[in-house]
């Protein structure tokens, strides 16, 4: 079992607001296996998510945002 801790790179075609992104740091950081959710300082729409391979994927926690109604794609890992 994988249980390396992975990065991936988020962009958010809009920016969340504070509210809003309390909203989905909170629901996204409720997926087993995220380790961390973390907006950029200086550009905003990017957010970095680290997880645990072993128990999510990256697409997990990029479909569970746009089923949260965001616009958003990975960028990289």
């Amino acid at each position: 079992m994988n249980t390396q801790a992975t990065d991936v790179l988020i962009h958010t075609r809009a920016t969340l607001s504070e509210e809003q992104f309390t909203e989905v740091a909170n629901r996204i950081k409720a997926i087993h296996g995220v380790l961390r959710f973390e907006r950029s300082r200086h550009k905003p729409n990017f957010i970095l998510v680290a997880y645990n391979a072993g128990q999510t994927r990256a697409i997990a926690i990029l479909n569970k945002l746009t089923r949260l109604g965001f616009n958003a794609s990975l960028v990289g890992m």
